[in-house]
């Protein structure tokens, strides 16, 4: 099922990720993970420009007070303009952290996934943390190969994760007081020859869209985990998607244009395809739902 694609900038992103919707001020947030280089475009005047520059971010979620919480190389950072920011949390028994997608769940609480790679290696597994408003932090799961795209469904009572090397996205039930995980279980397994699954979010409709990387395009799944749609992209690593505009009809999906030579990618896997680097919109007829804010305090 095809619809009509738009590129909305055009930044070469070396590693386009972590599309947002700011409601409040009409605006498309996303990062160059490799340039460490945070953009905001304005829908209503077209105004394009860098709110960030020099800090690594791979993950993004509003925050109230206009502030932003960032997840990156840095640790979890809560952000309110360039070079003004605080450290929420950066490192665990000794260990430094480094964050790949966020969610704010209703409570304004984070949940934060986190990787261990260097040189398009695993370097031990990550977990996947939920970080309280007053800055205390749990693990809701661990053991993950490569954290990746994070969503909840409309009614908030199951959270999908992806981990993108053993292509799988798990569901998880969501008690809602706490924010704490249980049953576990394997909502969709990629096939070998597609893509790896890497940002997600879900509709309206409780519907998952799961970008996928390798793959040049966007999968729509149904919530018993059945395809429901492809839409296919012009370039072959998509690399996270999200709703917004003032309808939730526009679908925004990030593109990276520098080639990540993992060795998940499929067999055959053509390496002088266009790989990508813009900010695309599509308008697949289906509305998003509004996404959380965080509740992170500055003091």
């Amino acid at each position: 099922m095809g619809c009509d694609i738009e590129v909305l900038a055009d930044d070469g992103n070396l590693c386009g990720e972590a599309p947002t919707w700011d409601p409040e001020r009409g605006r498309v947030i996303w990062t160059d993970i490799r340039k460490s280089l945070v953009y905001e475009l304005v829908l209503a005047t077209g105004e394009k420009r860098v709110i960030s520059s020099g800090l690594p971010v791979a993950g993004i979620a509003l925050n109230a007070h206009g502030r932003l919480v960032f997840g990156g190389a840095e640790g979890l950072v809560l952000w309110r303009g360039q070079d003004d920011y605080r450290t929420i949390f950066a490192e665990r028994q000794g260990e430094k952290l480094r964050f790949n997608d966020i969610l704010a769940d209703p409570a304004g609480r984070v949940y934060a996934g986190s990787v261990n790679w260097s040189g398009g290696r695993m370097v031990k597994t990550g977990n996947l943390y939920l970080v309280d408003t007053d800055g205390s932090v749990r693990v809701v799961d661990e053991g993950i190969e490569h954290s990746n795209g994070i969503g909840l469904s409309p009614d908030n009572k199951t959270l999908y994760f992806a981990d993108t090397v053993p292509r799988r996205i798990y569901a998880y039930d969501v008690d809602s007081a706490s924010g704490a995980l249980s049953n576990k279980r394997l909502f969709v397994r990629v096939p070998d020859d597609e893509g790896i699954p890497d940002g997600l979010t879900v509709d309206s409709e409780g519907y998952v869209w799961s970008a996928q990387w390798f793959g040049a395009q966007v999968v729509r799944y149904d919530p018993d985990g059945a395809v429901e749609r492809r839409i296919e992209l012009p370039v072959k690593q998509v690399s996270s998607v999200l709703f917004g505009g003032p309808d939730l009809m526009d679908l925004y999906v990030t593109s990276a244009a520098q080639f990540a030579a993992l060795e998940c990618r499929p067999t055959g896997f053509d390496e002088t395809a266009p790989m990508g680097g813009a900010l695309y919109r599509l308008r697949p007829g289906v509305a998003g739902k509004p996404e959380f804010s965080a509740r992170m305090q500055w003091q």
